[in-house]
């Protein structure tokens, strides 16, 4: 009975399909702020593996240690994914804390470090490599305060929707609460 000129079911008029077509919040969530989580998940994944080949096209040595301590949460993006796909909430959270120990305080450190208001620290003094003749930044600053910027944002609204994600994924427990056991 899909055609709109044929005939009805009994009973209906066709204008009570509104009690009927109701999605629950929960799925409405998660289908928004997994859209969005993807979306900053392969921003966070093309900055790093820009980074990773230039660090290695040019050593290892010419990073910024701010620059390595984003990098150490790189590999953290797999496990977002992981978390996107299957849903599941402890991968969101441990991708959360490592956007919240690694990513977001590079950023600001990096932003920091070319405003001037902290120091450069090289990673070569750190592990014992060989001083570079140049460090790898680039000829512009405006370049690292975009950058930054949009990735401190990107890792911030990262956070955000991990939250409102494993909030809406955790209805287990939010029926318990409300039921008072």
């Amino acid at each position: 009975m899909s055609s709109k000129a044929g005939p009805r079911a009994e009973g209906t008029d066709g204008s009570d399909w509104k009690h009927r077509e109701k999605v629950a919040h929960q799925y409405v969530v998660s289908v928004k702020y997994k859209k969005a989580m993807q979306r900053t998940l392969v921003y966070h994944a093309m900055l790093g593996v820009s980074l990773l080949v230039s660090a290695l096209v040019s050593g290892i040595n010419t990073l910024h240690s701010w620059q390595v301590l984003w990098l150490a949460a790189f590999p953290s993006c797999a496990i977002g994914f992981r978390g996107i796909t299957k849903n599941n909430s402890s991968f969101m959270s441990i991708y959360k804390v490592c956007l919240l120990a690694c990513s977001i305080p590079a950023c600001i450190w990096g932003i920091l470090a070319t405003l001037g208001f902290v120091g450069h620290y090289e990673f070569y003094k750190i592990s014992g490599l060989v001083k570079p003749a140049h460090f790898f930044m680039p000829a512009s600053n405006f370049v690292i305060y975009f950058l930054g910027g949009t990735t401190f944002l990107s890792h911030f609204f990262s956070v955000v929707c991990i939250t409102k994600l494993t909030t809406a994924w955790n209805v287990t427990n939010r029926t318990k609460k409300n039921k008072g056991e």
